[in-house]
């Protein structure tokens, strides 16, 4: 069965820069054709305009026909990683200006009297205080002193700062404050101004904080490449304003994410994810453990029973950003991580990336240390002549020469080498693997696993085997899951308020009234973007704790769509938390009393996709037979078939090689399967 939604667009473009390839999709009523280019880390808004240019002028799509375009990157992760953000000035209560500097006192290593702290997002002198006081109820403590804001303005204007934040003590309780001063800095400064009230009305004082100047100082970056991504796009003549995917999830205009960018931090990998959910809902696979294997990086997720999990404490690099987000663990292991032995003579790979340029050494654009790519060359998984991503035919006898110094050091043959290689890189995602299933209470036996991204597809078994995983699924979109998951997921808004209160004591009316002004606010917005109010759904959550504890676990409510509470709600709320934390934690306490911390809302409308069944031009490859490596034993003969060519039931069994034009599959002996009617493999390891 087909998976429709309403309405439908002529054509829908969806494009997922990673650290070595552009990866788009293209969706019509004829159903999806899948790209790859390689990507200019240098300027990335250059290599998606590139690809699309490439496309228009190869005759694949014309221009004026493109009436939805969906965006994940990784611009601003980047930038946040790198330290490019734009300068940045911070205005916040008399007293608490080094909030953002002190942070949680947490240390990486207790006993390291020298630990280097994380550079701060706003330095010290750019960290202004302003008289005021709002009290732990919400109500004024201290009037704001308005008479300070005119030498705040002044050495503001005497920097140079591109942006600044606000944040007060207590504002998401009464935003009055920080809403008075927004008006007064936006009436005397021509720079953006971010208000923790805006962007994140919840407690904790240093993570609002650090959010809201991750958010005002990555304002300036990202509203200079959007400009730059949509000016080019129009030069071409796609003039549909673009849809860029938040880290919860969901996409969102381009217009909304030039005032929030703290939102999209986990842009790429969340779409991968939401196009993981598309296809195991399909496939009829609620329960998944997911593995997004890229050329730099390898992203894995966890979804329960169709859903997602999310969460409200992540970081990138060092630096807390509270929004919600998909709960992803990044490791650094993709094709392009590079092989090196460590002072003790142990093998390591990663989390340095040979990246696009230079890339692999098997890519032959200059690469000199060897890489899982190369490793995969040299034992013949890889076609040469039938490269990813419009690169040029690869180079094998490179890949050998790369990889033999580190062989001689080993004492190893090439082939033993590159063995190796991969077999260290596995044992990294299968640590990382552990980390969102074993760790939080999971046991990834009961679950199947779901590969895709340009290298996912050639480790899903020996990943799976480590684990005990029985099922594993390719989409037909591996290579490219990313970019699909951008047409496939919803156009979303998450909105949440603390109130850190016993539940028991909360009524459901006090409840209600908060969720309507939540609900009508995310209203409006979604209408400004021409979604009409009967596709919007809404949906609500609680994070919830015992009195005492530190942090706190996200609730979702059964029924959807009514923002009215009742005195069930909030009793299955409660229960459902008990059983949450026995789950995650082992343990429960019923006589404790459960404190609701902050309350959420998320309102999203359905997309514009039609159904997720590949379209595939030109001709397949014809079927043969090459000597490959799958362990020291030595090659064996296997067969290679061009996946694409698969018909449905048509049955697989290993040892074999499935090419296809964005990803690989390396099927082992010992593993069979079959493909489904949307071109799903599903493999079953004895």
């Amino acid at each position: 069965m087909d998976i429709l939604y309403c309405p439908t667009v002529a054509i829908a473009i969806g494009i997922d820069i990673g650290g070595t390839f552009v990866d788009v999709v293209l969706s019509d009523a004829s159903g999806l054709r899948l790209f790859k280019f390689p990507s200019t880390p240098d300027a990335p808004e250059r290599g998606v305009l590139h690809a699309l240019e490439a496309l228009i002028e190869r005759g694949i799509f014309c221009a004026p026909d493109v009436e939805r375009i969906a965006h994940g990157s990784t611009v601003a992760t980047n930038a946040l990683l790198e330290g490019n953000w734009a300068p940045t000035a911070l205005i916040t209560t008399r007293g608490f200006r080094d909030v953002l500097e002190i942070g949680r006192q947490n240390r990486s290593d207790l006993y390291d009297l020298n630990l280097d702290r994380p550079r701060p997002i706003v330095p010290r002198d750019l960290r202004l205080e302003c008289s005021e006081r709002i009290g732990a109820e919400g109500d004024v403590v201290l009037p704001l002193a308005e008479s300070e804001l005119g030498g705040l303005i002044d050495r503001i204007i005497s920097t140079n700062v591109e942006s600044v934040a606000v944040s007060f003590l207590f504002s998401y309780l009464n935003p009055e404050h920080e809403q008075r001063v927004g008006r007064v800095l936006k009436d005397a400064l021509e720079l953006p101004i971010t208000l923790s009230s805006d962007v994140l009305p919840e407690f904790r004082e240093y993570e609002r904080t650090s959010t809201t100047a991750v958010c005002a100082s990555l304002r300036p970056v990202i509203e200079q490449y959007i400009q730059r991504l949509s000016d080019g796009a129009r030069t071409l003549g796609i003039v549909p304003e673009w849809q860029i995917m938040q880290s919860n999830g969901t996409v969102i205009s381009a217009a909304q994410v030039q005032h929030e960018p703290v939102r999209i931090l986990l842009s790429g990998p969340a779409a991968g994810v939401e196009g993981a959910k598309t296809m195991g809902t399909l496939s009829n696979a609620p329960d998944l453990i997911t593995m997004d294997m890229g050329g730099t990086s390898c992203d894995v997720a966890l979804i329960r029973n169709g859903e997602i999990g999310q969460t409200t404490a992540g970081a990138v690099g060092d630096h807390p950003v509270s929004v919600r987000m998909n709960e992803i663990h990044t490791i650094g292991a993709g094709g392009g991580s590079v092989a090196w032995i460590d002072a003790g003579g142990a093998l390591r790979v990663g989390p340095q990336s040979a990246g696009a340029v230079p890339g692999p050494a098997c890519y032959g654009k200059g690469g000199t240390r060897p890489t899982v790519s190369d490793a995969h060359a040299v034992l013949g998984h890889l076609l040469p002549e039938m490269p990813l991503g419009e690169l040029p035919p690869l180079d094998v006898a490179m890949a050998r020469a790369v990889i033999e110094p580190l062989a001689e050091r080993l004492e190893r043959s090439v082939e033993e080498a590159a063995l190796g290689i991969l077999r260290v890189a596995d044992a990294a995602m299968e640590r990382a693997v552990r980390v969102i299933s074993i760790e939080r209470g999971h046991d990834p036996r009961q679950f199947a696993l779901l590969a895709f991204g340009g290298a996912g597809p050639l480790h899903a078994v020996s990943i799976a085997r480590r684990l005990g995983i029985r099922h594993i699924l390719i989409p037909p979109t591996a290579g490219v899951l990313s970019a699909m998951g951008l047409l496939a997921c919803d156009v979303g808004r998450d909105y949440g308020r603390s109130i850190v209160r016993p539940l028991r004591s909360l009524s459901p009316e006090t409840l209600t009234q908060m969720i309507l002004s939540l609900s009508e606010r995310g209203g409006r917005e979604l209408a400004d973007e021409g979604f009409d109010a009967a596709f919007v759904q809404l949906s609500l959550s609680a994070d919830l704790r015992y009195h005492g504890q530190s942090h706190e676990l996200n609730i979702g409510r059964n029924s959807e769509r009514s923002p009215i509470l009742t005195i069930d709600d909030l009793e299955r709320w409660e229960n459902d938390f008990h059983v949450e934390h026995k789950a995650r934690f082992g343990h429960c306490s019923r006589d404790e009393l459960v404190e609701l911390v902050t309350l959420r809302v998320r309102m999203t409308a359905p997309p514009a996709f039609t159904h997720p069944r590949v379209r595939y031009d030109g001709a397949f490859l014809g079927p043969f037979e090459a000597n490959v490596w799958f362990d020291e034993a030595g090659p064996v003969v296997t067969h290679v078939r061009d996946r694409r060519a698969l018909s449905e039931n048509e049955r697989i069994e290993g040892p074999a090689i499935l090419w296809g034009s964005e990803a690989t599959l390396l099927v082992p002996d010992g593993v069979r399967g079959q493909c489904d009617g949307f071109g799903t493999i599903h493999l079953e390891i004895e």
